[in-house]
């Protein structure tokens, strides 16, 4: 599965303090959707909350269906995220 790369706007470095979990599906699921009260159709494959200086990011570790390029892939997606890119995935 490939996940879409961000607009180039957000595919940066973040330039805060970074913090980086690593789960299982089951962990990334429980974290994104379980821990914030989110029902949605689809398992979170990973998710972004962003404080005032810092942000944190939760991806799967690479294990079973997730290969190094999807963890690197979601990694990169959710880093958007913490510089600004909107969850509903605007084009710029």
């Amino acid at each position: 599965m490939d996940i879409p790369p961000p607009p180039k706007v957000y595919d940066h470095p973040y330039a805060g303090r970074l913090e980086l979990r690593r789960g299982t599906l089951s962990e990334v699921e429980y974290v994104c959707h379980t821990m914030e009260g989110l029902v949605s159709a689809y398992n979170a494959l990973g998710c972004a909350k962003k404080f005032p200086r810092s942000c944190f990011i939760m991806i799967p570790r690479v294990a079973g269906t997730v290969t190094a390029r999807m963890q690197s892939q979601i990694r990169r997606h959710e880093i958007a995220h913490c510089n600004g890119w909107g969850a509903t995935h605007p084009p710029d």
